[in-house]
């Protein structure tokens, strides 16, 4: 009998599936922005947080990707101050 039960066991081990590993989320522009505007801790201009974006290997789907952190700068204005022309830090 103890020859069946652990036969038995070996097949319902081999029977189990792994569970698929969760894919990370990518972040998006918004949240590649404010995550580099905390770690500096200054205002930088709009040019300097695409190069930073680019640099952690964010693809843009636009042709203009600074125009795209520009909009999404300027479409959360709760989150982002502007300190100068184009050149803008967290709002606390």
């Amino acid at each position: 009998m103890k020859k069946k039960r652990k036969a038995r066991k070996i097949k319902k081990m081999k029977k189990r599936k792994k569970k698929p590993m969760k894919k990370k989320k990518k972040m998006s522009i918004r949240e590649h922005t404010i995550d580099i505007l905390k770690r500096t801790g200054k205002a930088l201009h709009y040019r300097d947080i695409t190069k930073r974006i680019k640099k952690r290997g964010y693809r843009f789907h636009r042709k203009d990707p600074e125009r795209s952190v520009y909009i999404i700068i300027n479409r959360y204005p709760k989150l982002f101050k502007k300190t100068k022309p184009a050149t803008y830090k967290l709002k606390k």
